[in-house]
């Protein structure tokens, strides 16, 4: 339950709007060809002391800790092992960037990874036809044992996989999502928060050699006890996504810790945007329109202007892993 936990300080946060400096940075690189990782400091674990040895981190031979081998496929998975949220800023900042980075962090702590792992988003490329099937998956107590695209309806919101064209050049690719709902789970057992995104641009990627790897894994040594902080991160990301997310749409999306819609949380004014009733969303005109203004127009898909601010701008890197994809989730 530390993700649920971690809601409500996501809520607490944003809401009272704290600043903090911002967390889990990381430059973009394109992966390389994967090398194996498990022994010396020339494999990425920052001298013997931080080396993965561990037979689960190394049973495939990858620079990110892949957990399943997608070397030669042609169809195959890729996990985002870590999220970068760069805007808006109160979802990339402090405590609000820790809670995603634990979320989307897998639970391997034998590989320093000491995620919960039940945020997941997942990425399935068919390079015969040139396309990518993208979406969130449902938690898994085990990595190892591959992942699921959710297909759910979650109040309004329908959740399911997407596939759009995404051809590979030498591993370099991009590719755009009308719409996508990603749904954020807090635990196994839980309702998931629904984040719903518009014009989903995934750019500047190149896929590993061996398809295992977008990003790779930072090189880590004692002065973290071998684990990832804000400072030094457990991936390099390898590509970035940007999105947009409306205010009408976020107003229904109610984090159930805090009761609070995640319209409110983005103003981080509670008292001069919240309407004070339960759950509390975003206070309204006499014409019934959201009173806060968001640095995004949806109409056009471009900043905001006098006219037109209802939407929010969202931009992240991110890193990802192989991993097994088994399909839809049984319903």
């Amino acid at each position: 339950m530390r993700y649920l936990n971690g809601i409500y300080v996501l809520g607490v946060f944003a809401l009272t709007g704290a600043a903090a400096a911002a967390g889990c940075g990381g430059d973009d690189a394109g992966a390389t060809s994967s090398n194996p990782s498990g022994t010396g400091s020339g494999g990425g674990g920052g001298g013997d002391d931080c080396a993965l040895t561990n037979p689960i981190c190394t049973a495939v031979a990858s620079d990110c800790i892949a957990v399943h081998d997608n070397k030669g496929s042609t169809k195959f998975g890729l996990r985002m092992g870590q999220l970068t949220i760069t805007k808006p800023q109160v979802l990339a900042a402090g405590f609000v960037a820790s809670l995603v980075a634990e979320g989307v962090t897998m639970n391997l702590p034998q590989c320093y990874l000491n995620g919960t792992g039940t945020f997941s988003w997942l990425l399935e490329f068919d390079t015969e036809a040139g396309k990518l099937r993208t979406g969130g998956a449902l938690p898994t107590d085990d990595p190892r044992a591959g992942y699921c695209f959710a297909n759910m309806t979650v109040g309004e919101f329908e959740i399911a996989p997407t596939e759009i064209d995404a051809a590979l050049t030498d591993g370099a690719w991009s590719g755009e999502v009308e719409r996508l709902n990603v749904p954020i789970f807090m635990d196994a057992d839980a309702e998931p928060i629904v984040l719903p995104l518009h014009r989903v641009r995934l750019s500047d990627a190149t896929v590993s050699a061996d398809n295992n790897c977008i990003g790779r894994r930072n090189v880590l040594d004692r002065t973290t006890l071998c684990a990832p902080d804000e400072e030094h991160p457990a991936f390099t990301n390898g590509g970035k996504l940007s999105a947009f997310i409306t205010l009408e749409e976020v107003d229904k999306v109610i984090l159930p810790s805090v009761n609070q819609s995640l319209c409110v949380v983005l103003s981080g004014k509670i008292g001069e945007f919240g309407n004070g009733e339960t759950p509390n969303t975003c206070k309204r005109d006499e014409n019934g329109q959201i009173v806060l203004k968001g640095d995004w127009c949806s109409a056009t898909n471009s900043p905001a202007t006098e006219d037109c601010a209802d939407a929010y701008a969202l931009g992240a890197e991110y890193a990802a892993s192989g991993v097994e994809i088994t399909g839809l989730c049984a319903q």
